[in-house]
């Protein structure tokens, strides 16, 4: 299994479970189509890069693609950080809608 991932952070008690990395394809099907990586995963949630820009609250479907096959999640974006090439994103999982 591997080992999480910890991060330094200004709030310590802002996180309520470990991060992971993963190494996985993602795919953005609604509120936009877009595609790219999934960074890193939680209970809560997944860390992406991605080319577009999602707006923070926008709720995501997401197609996630991993070696044992697919998963299609829904998602809610927490927080987004524009890079040169592309965006870093934080998505939290959605129970209820």
């Amino acid at each position: 299994m591997n080992q999480p991932v910890h991060r330094p952070s200004d709030n310590p008690s802002r996180r309520s479970s470990d991060r992971y990395p993963l190494n996985a394809d993602v795919e953005v099907l609604e509120p936009l189509n877009t595609s790219g990586v999934v960074i890193n995963v939680c209970d809560g949630g997944l860390r992406i890069a991605v080319s577009k820009e999602l707006p923070v609250g926008a709720v995501c479907v997401l197609a996630v693609r991993v070696d044992e096959g697919e998963t299609v999640e829904i998602a809610r974006v927490a927080w987004s950080r524009q890079y040169a090439d592309g965006y870093l994103v934080g998505v939290s999982f959605v129970d209820d809608l």
